[in-house]
């Protein structure tokens, strides 16, 4: 942790500095990153944890040490610039700013982490992103985006699943006698929940046993504002004191009734698979995905088929038949004319609905995807998507 140690490359550790968590893809990102680092002889360096993190016995016993060092890390953000003698790894933002404050961290390699949703950066950005030794892409399309605006030291390395807890698993009659719709992640424009509700109310319309399940709430309520924006919905939820967001009524609001969806509250990583063992489908028409998106493939890791629009990180999951696709993708920034946005897709809410009819009517075929889905993920264990990276950072050192 000093300058004349830096050339040292020492990859017994490794330092990440977003938060490990349980609620967020971020968190679960860390938490995996520091489990899996330390199973393989790399201690992580942990700076931020959630408020009252909750880990299973196993995770404790591997992370526990160094949960209780990261006071020790933590503290060398008021030195002023610092140079360690492993690698570090920045989370950035979409314009490859800093999520955390880290900037006078360099680590050896100084290494950013990017899950970016636009395709346009400011000078500023670029120059910030060549500092870097290497940038860990979420998506084939972060990375394509990244070397087409000259960006050569960049790496693919994906989140992965939990392929021990996300399994199929035997069904309690939650949603006995429904078909139940799932639709994951934190309410935003983004995520295209407002495509979700427009195309639900046709199939509920025609089928009666129709169950949304929203699970939108995320610790980012704010970011539903955006939601309001689409000419689908109006308006967006409240949030509550507690800071949930009020996604029932909103939900009625928008025309469907009560006994025709079940809205979700917070739910922790760790409780995910109890709910979505009892889904028939799950339905994801995102605008953009700077990664792979994380619920996705959870769902499809437990054998859930599942819709995905054929855009951004999304594409990077869908192989052959292990999914039904969204094919009709046009251009969101030429849509609404924002350049930034021109990789978005815009789905067709007629496309949603004739998948929803596919899977409903077909169930074998719906099964039969959902099988492929989950032999896809199979590749896409933790362990081996850490390795990705840990090999991704050894070879440019």
């Amino acid at each position: 942790m000093s300058n004349d140690s830096a050339d040292k490359k020492n990859f017994d550790r490794i330092g990440f500095c977003w938060a490990l968590g349980t609620h967020s893809g971020w968190g679960t990102y860390a938490l995996n990153f520091a489990v899996q680092s330390a199973q393989k002889g790399v201690a992580p360096a942990i700076f931020w944890a959630e408020p009252g993190l909750i880990l299973t016995k196993k995770q404790l016993a591997v992370i526990g040490g160094a949960l209780d060092e990261m006071p020790r890390w933590r503290a060398i953000l008021d030195q002023g610039p610092t140079r360690l003698d492993f690698p570090f790894l920045h989370a950035m933002g979409g314009d490859f700013d800093f999520i955390y404050p880290t900037a006078g961290i360099t680590g050896a390699p100084n290494i950013g982490v990017t899950f970016f949703e636009s395709d346009e950066f400011t000078p500023a950005g670029i120059e910030r992103a060549r500092r870097f030794d290497l940038i860990i892409a979420g998506s084939t399309w972060n990375k394509d985006v990244l070397e087409r605006h000259g960006l050569t030291r960049v790496a693919f390395c994906p989140q992965g699943v939990d392929l021990a807890r996300f399994v199929p698993r035997a069904r309690q009659g939650r949603f006995a006698g429904r078909f139940a719709i799932f639709s994951g992640g934190k309410l935003e424009l983004r995520k295209g929940q407002d495509l979700v509700i427009s195309a639900f109310k046709i199939f509920h319309a025609r089928h009666a046993d129709a169950l949304l399940i929203a699970a939108w709430n995320s610790p980012w309520p704010q970011i539903a504002k955006s939601i309001g924006l689409s000419g689908h919905v109006t308006g967006a939820p409240n949030i509550s004191a507690a800071g949930e967001l009020e996604v029932a009524p909103w939900l009625v609001a928008q025309g469907i009734p009560e006994d025709a969806f079940v809205a979700i509250d917070k739910l922790p990583n760790t409780s995910v698979p109890d709910l979505l063992k009892e889904v028939d489908l799950a339905v994801f028409p995102n605008r953009c995905e700077g990664g792979t998106n994380l619920v996705a493939m959870e769902c499809m890791a437990m054998g859930v088929p599942v819709v995905l629009s054929r855009n951004t990180g999304h594409r990077d999951l869908i192989s052959g038949e292990n999914c039904y696709t969204l094919d009709q993708q046009p251009s969101l920034g030429e849509l609404v004319g924002q350049p930034a946005y021109d990789d978005w897709g815009e789905s067709s809410v007629d496309e949603i609905v004739a998948r929803m009819e596919q899977a409903y009517s077909n169930r074998a075929d719906a099964a039969a995807r959902g099988a492929a889905g989950r032999a896809f993920m199979q590749s896409w264990d933790w362990s081996q998507q850490i390795d990705l990276c840990l090999e991704a950072i050894r070879r440019i050192a």
